[in-house]
């Protein structure tokens, strides 16, 4: 057998170049379903609100500094993203390094409980908290019966519960990406760190946060992109009072019929989570280097 050939399974000889050609053109179906639904659409959005627009639309730059109302709410929607990203990320490590760590037969409810609520629409999940906080909700009723409050309590309709709610729905994507970042990680590193006299916040913050770090800016680069594009919840969650880009671009497009300043707000969205995803890649990339 020659380094040039592979044999096949009836004895015959392939040539390395057929094989990768053969690869390649199994990939060809899948790209081209990719390039007409994704990319094409993605791009053309771009091109229209970077050369095209209306006339009362304002400037990229403008968008991208604030100096606009439409820029003021591009910085909402970038901060609502990195709020829910960094309320995941509190939330969802501890969950995460339980599952990873843990061999208690309670381990398979809570994983349940985490993901389950995948299997449910973000409508439905969103709704879930107005029943619960709304003015008639179960917590005012609950409070008004205990004595507690005289009047219901508005918790609904701000900033926080919107990034809340997101964190409720964001939350297994961040769980996931640093359970599996965590299951890579040899528990026999940490044992050697607790045998050289490291104590568990040592050995936690020099050698397991470190480790799981790609799983880290991974789950907060899924959940910032997933988060700024989002409609359902601040639409919802918000009532009004939290406006971020993807609801104004559902107003510019379907109310107003403005589909220049749609185009541009879609545009300026489009970058900035390109612009996330590619901070990740760099903090990924360095920390793969450090870490060797």
């Amino acid at each position: 057998m020659t380094a040039q050939t592979i044999p096949s399974r009836g004895g015959s000889r392939v040539p390395p170049w057929m094989r990768d050609n053969a690869t390649l053109l199994a990939l060809v179906p899948a790209l081209a379903v990719f390039a007409l639904v994704f990319v094409y659409p993605n791009l053309r959005f771009v091109i229209e609100g970077l050369l095209g627009g209306s006339a009362n639309a304002p400037s990229l730059l403008d968008i991208i500094t604030g100096r606009s109302m439409l820029g003021r709410l591009m910085l909402m929607s970038i901060a609502l993203g990195v709020c829910t990203a960094l309320g995941t990320l509190l939330v969802g490590y501890p969950i995460a390094y339980y599952l990873a760590r843990s061999t208690s037969r309670w381990r398979h409810y809570v994983f349940v409980v985490i993901f389950a609520p995948l299997l449910f629409s973000i409508v439905i999940r969103t709704f879930g908290w107005i029943v619960l906080l709304g003015s008639n909700g179960l917590l005012n009723g609950l409070l008004i019966q205990l004595g507690a409050i005289d009047a219901p309590v508005v918790w609904l309709y701000n900033f926080p519960m919107t990034v809340i709610g997101l964190v409720h729905v964001f939350l297994p994507f961040m769980v996931l990406s640093i359970l599996s970042s965590l299951s890579r990680v040899d528990q026999r590193i940490e044992d050697a760190a607790a045998i050289l006299g490291a104590g568990p916040w040592s050995t936690f913050r020099h050698v397991t946060l470190p480790l799981s770090s790609q799983g880290i800016f991974g789950g907060c680069a899924i959940v910032f992109s997933l988060t700024v594009g989002a409609y359902v919840t601040p639409r919802l969650l918000g009532g009004g009072r939290v406006q971020v880009l993807a609801t104004e671009i559902y107003s510019q497009m379907l109310e107003l019929g403005d589909f220049g300043t749609a185009a541009l707000l879609g545009a300026a969205l489009t970058i900035v989570t390109l612009l996330g995803i590619a901070i990740y890649q760099m903090l990924a990339g360095r920390t793969v280097r450090r870490n060797r």
